[in-house]
């Protein structure tokens, strides 16, 4: 049983210290490091699920201001959501899809650049396999896709096959008032930046519209947004848009992309540098 206290009561350290023993007792046998120069983040060390990057600064943040009984609720919830995460993830061939991340995931949650289910994605993104655990998405790694008993191609060829499988009737669009274009996966929403890797669907959306080339990017995970090319104001029209989405959730990527309609090859054209869309080249 923890003390009754309220938790709103203690320094911004105090609740840090108090998280820090919580995750301990949670976390036996597990080395939990202060990473250094960042005090309100840990390193958690698991043989099997890797390196996690746990950052308590939102926790505390958000104890500070909570009643005593809801705070004690978030910090359980947190160290819950530890224990799941250093959980070895389940991998079934049925439930592996490929995605895309941001370059800075990999460090944020442990990641390698050289692990083999790591890839070079467009722009600032990097390709990745997830898997499906119910709850939420597991990033694979190399060590536990073979843990699991499957060498990695045939998570390669799961995850292609079962996505390509997701696209006849679970691929869904929608326009803004100026002229946006969204194409995300209605039946895995977490997935629509994923059509990325079907430049041939891209193609035939902007054919459909007659257009010829596109400014393209996924500043979040849930779709691949278009702007036609052709148009005056375009870039205006995207930058109004990569600064709506990327102040939301489960952002991604700030970086836009020109498209050919027929082409399979995304030229990283543009940048955003703050509220502005910086081009490139």
């Amino acid at each position: 049983m923890y003390p009754s206290y309220a938790l709103s009561s203690l320094s911004p350290e105090e609740v840090r210290v108090l998280i820090v023993r919580r995750l301990e007792a949670a976390l036996p046998g597990l080395d939990l490091v202060q990473r250094k120069g960042e005090p309100f983040k840990l390193t958690l060390s698991h043989p099997e699920a890797g390196e996690l990057v746990l950052n308590l600064g939102n926790l505390v943040h958000e104890v500070l201001s909570a009643t005593p009984s809801a705070a004690e609720d978030m910090v359980h919830s947190f160290v819950e959501l530890a224990q799941r995460a250093v959980a070895p993830p389940k991998v079934s061939l049925n439930d592996v899809y490929p995605g895309l991340r941001h370059r800075d995931y990999l460090a944020a949650t442990g990641h390698s650049h050289t692990d083999s289910m790591i890839g070079e994605g467009p722009g600032d993104l990097v390709t990745v396999i997830l898997a499906d655990q119910d709850e939420g998405l597991a990033t694979l790694s190399e060590a536990v896709v073979r843990a699991a008993g499957f060498a990695p191609e045939e998570i390669f060829a799961a995850a292609e096959q079962n996505f390509v499988e997701l696209l006849p009737d679970g691929v869904v669009m929608s326009s803004s008032d100026d002229g946006v274009v969204s194409l995300g996966l209605q039946t895995c929403p977490w997935l629509g930046s994923s059509l990325f890797f079907v430049p041939f669907l891209i193609s035939h959306v902007m054919q459909d519209r007659g257009w010829n080339r596109a400014l393209l990017a996924a500043p979040t995970r849930d779709s691949v947004d278009l702007v036609n090319a052709a148009t005056p104001d375009a870039e205006r029209v995207m930058e109004r848009w990569m600064i709506e989405r990327l102040a939301g959730p489960r952002t991604q990527s700030d970086v836009v992309f020109s498209f050919r309609c027929g082409e399979t090859e995304y030229r990283k054209t543009h940048l955003m540098a703050g509220n502005r869309l910086v081009r490139l080249h």
